[in-house]
């Protein structure tokens, strides 16, 4: 029997704001929940449109900034992107930013608010070519985890993905993944509690992998945005473009109720979707 049923004297607007609070989320800022590993916002810097960036402000408290000395290789900030913000451009050919602190976890969050426009090259094949939007993911063994955007021919056909990827140890990588588009704006979701990856995109779960228990491989490097590092002395040729307005990294698997607030955090700040409920 419905409410209205037992209780006829109630309003019915009183019934459906009741389950609307019942049903809604508070945006929680990224700082007021423990093991805040790496926070980089776009609105922390302070810029002129245009400008080349050799330093992303790490707003986590622990001052692990993102830097890159070099100048032809430095992203640069763009004012009014997404909702009257900022985000950094990175070109796709060889921009990226490092955070060199090596960070140890065994379970992860990452949190991000990017689009790729980067087009399709056919000479990728159907290996493909990964945009990483930040990741600690070197080559093999200096591999623990990523998040990023990949094309890959498919059926003759550029078709392009996002994922989360992991390394288990005793496993190997280990991801959840769904389609992508390309020059659209996704808020995004991933992490890795000890034994699924999960991805979720506007605050709803699109993909998980199959049980595979363990903890992440402990690598011993720093975190790179737009680019994988090739640790082994070849090219670092898998690189983003496109523009990145937030990126948020717990070391640890976040709670439901401590992922969805940090995606009405994000989605109330970018006008975006985090879905139902938030406030």
């Amino acid at each position: 029997m419905s409410c209205l049923q037992d209780f006829p004297e109630t309003d019915a607007t009183e019934t459906v704001t009741l389950l609307y609070l019942l049903n809604s989320t508070t945006a929680t800022a990224p700082d007021s929940i423990n093991d805040l590993g790496l926070w980089f916002k776009a609105d922390a810097l302070s810029a002129s449109s245009g400008a080349a960036i050799s330093s992303w402000t790490d707003s986590s408290g622990y001052d692990r900034h993102a830097l890159n000395a070099n100048g032809s290789s430095q992203p640069t900030y763009q004012t009014n992107v997404l909702n009257g913000r900022p985000a950094l451009y990175f070109d796709g050919n060889d921009d990226f930013l490092q955070s060199p602190y090596d960070i140890e976890y065994k379970t992860v969050t990452y949190l991000a608010v990017a689009r790729f426009t980067k087009n399709w090259n056919p000479g990728w094949g159907a290996f493909g070519h990964r945009m990483y939007i930040m990741s600690q993911f070197g080559d093999f063994p200096e591999n623990a985890s990523g998040l990023f955007f990949n094309w890959a021919e498919v059926a003759g056909a550029g078709k392009s993905r996002i994922s989360l990827r992991v390394t288990v140890e005793g496993i190997g990588n280990v991801q959840a993944g769904t389609d992508s588009n390309q020059n659209e704006w996704y808020l995004l979701s991933g992490q890795y509690d000890g034994d699924y990856v999960r991805l979720y995109s506007s605050g709803t779960l699109i993909d998980q992998s199959g049980l595979n228990a363990g903890d992440i491989r402990n690598a011993s490097i720093g975190f790179d945005i737009a680019r994988h590092l090739a640790t082994t002395g070849g090219s670092d040729t898998h690189r983003f473009g496109g523009y990145i307005a937030e990126i948020i990294l717990y070391t640890r698997s976040l709670s439901d109720s401590e992922r969805r607030g940090v995606e009405c955090y994000l989605g109330l700040k970018y006008n975006l979707s985090a879905g139902d409920g938030c406030e």
